[in-house]
């Protein structure tokens, strides 16, 4: 198991109605059997979003790239993050 993180941001600050429990559950909605997440933990400040989770893989890059997978589909497709992208780290 592998622990990682990502950064989603935003050009404004987020909406106050935006909680950290709700991107963690939109990531969880949105994430699928082989990204084989375990755990996740989101935190917001202002326009940015660190979103920390305990991923079954062999390599971090492998967990990063399964994480990553699961926020791309929540983005595309929860409306509640619209503004939001991955942060290129």
């Amino acid at each position: 198991m592998q622990l990682v993180a990502v950064t989603l941001i935003r050009p404004d600050p987020a909406p106050l109605q935006l909680t950290a429990e709700a991107v963690t559950d939109l990531i969880w909605v949105h994430s699928r059997p082989e990204d084989r997440v375990e755990h996740i933990r989101s935190r917001i400040d202002l326009n940015r979003c660190c979103i920390a989770a305990a991923i079954i893989a062999d390599t971090p890059d492998a967990a990063t790239a399964n994480l990553r997978h699961a926020c791309e589909r929540a983005l595309q497709n929860a409306p509640a993050l619209q503004g939001w992208s991955l942060a290129l780290t």
